[in-house]
C-alpha cells in the first residue's frame, strides 16, 4: 500500500521524534503491508530545505525495511501561500491542505482557484475530524477538491464524531483516499486493519480503489476516481461503536 500522508521524518514537527522512532515505525509500516510512503511533515519556514535532508538520510533504513520514500509537504489553509514554490506528493501536482477549522473560511474558493492556475490539484487532509457541517464536504467537492481520511477515523479510534463524518463522507462518494496520518508510536499505522474492515463491510473493489488505485494514479498525477455511492454498507461497521 502507498500511505500519502505521514509524519516519519525525526525533528521537523509534532511526527517522528528521532530516527530510532522513525527506523520503528518503518518497521510497523512494513508490517503493515506499507511500500511506499510520502513524507508529508508540517509547513513551517524553512521546512521544506531541512525536510529533503533528512528524508534522504532515512532512505538506507527505510530500503532495509522495503519502503521508498517519496518527499511531500502538509500545509495549513493558513500558510499555504507563503512560498513560491509549494512541494507536492511526489512528483505530483497534488498539494495536501490542512484546513484545520470547523467551517470553510469565506476566501476558500478563492485560494483553490488560484492554486489550480498555478497547476495544483488539492487533497484535502483529515477533514472529518474539524468539520462540523456536512455541506462543507459538498461545497468543497463542488470546488473540484479530493478527500482524504485518516484510517483511525474510519476504525472510531478518533471519538464518535469523527467515526460518523468519516461514515457520511464515505457513503456520500467524498472519499477517495485513506493515509495513516502517523505520527510517532502513540499515532501509528493502522492501514492493514483499516482495510479488512472495508473488505468485509464494503468490498475488496472499494479498500482497494482508496488505499492503492487512487494512490497509485496519485503518483502518476492523474485525478483519483471517485467510488460509487452505496448508503447502506456502513451500518454493521459503524454500529458496533455506537
Amino acid at each position: 500500500m502507498i500511505d500519502i500522508h505521514c509524519h516519519i521524518l525525526p525533528g521537523i514537527d509534532d511526527g517522528a521524534p528521532s530516527f530510532s522512532i522513525a527506523k520503528r515505525m518503518l518497521e510497523t509500516a512494513a508490517a503493515d503491508g506499507v511500500d511506499t510512503i510520502i513524507c508529508t511533515p508540517h509547513y513551517s519556514w524553512g521546512g521544506r530545505a531541512k525536510a529533503d535532508p533528512i528524508r534522504k538520510s532515512l532512505e538506507p533504513i527505510a530500503a532495509a525495511a522495503g519502503i521508498r520514500l517519496l518527499p511531500g509537504m502538509e500545509y495549513f489553509y493558513s500558510n499555504v501561500h507563503e512560498e513560491k514554490e509549494l512541494q507536492p506528493l511526489g512528483d505530483s501536482s497534488f498539494l495536501l491542505i490542512d484546513l484545520g477549522c470547523p467551517t470553510l473560511p469565506p476566501s476558500t474558493g478563492e485560494l483553490f482557484f488560484s492554486l489550480e492556475r498555478r497547476g495544483y490539484q488539492i487533497v484535502i487532509a483529515h477533514p472529518e475530524r474539524y468539520l462540523t457541517d456536512f455541506d462543507s464536504c459538498k461545497e468543497l467537492s463542488r470546488l473540484g477538491v479530493f478527500f482524504q481520511l485518516n484510517a483511525d477515523s474510519v476504525l472510531g479510534r478518533n471519538g464518535t464524531f469523527c467515526r460518523r463524518m468519516a461514515e457520511q463522507m464515505i457513503r456520500n462518494g467524498y472519499c477517495h483516499f485513506i493515509a495513516s496520518d502517523a505520527h510517532g508510536e502513540h499515532r501509528t499505522f493502522r492501514l492493514g486493519e483499516c482495510r479488512s474492515r472495508l473488505e468485509a463491510d464494503r468490498g475488496a473493489e472499494f479498500s482497494e480503489l482508496v488505499m492503492e488505485r487512487n494512490p497509485q494514479r496519485l503518483l502518476k498525477n492523474l485525478a483519483p476516481e471517485t467510488p460509487p455511492i452505496k448508503r447502506n454498507w456502513l451500518s454493521k461497521l459503524f454500529r458496533s461503536g455506537d
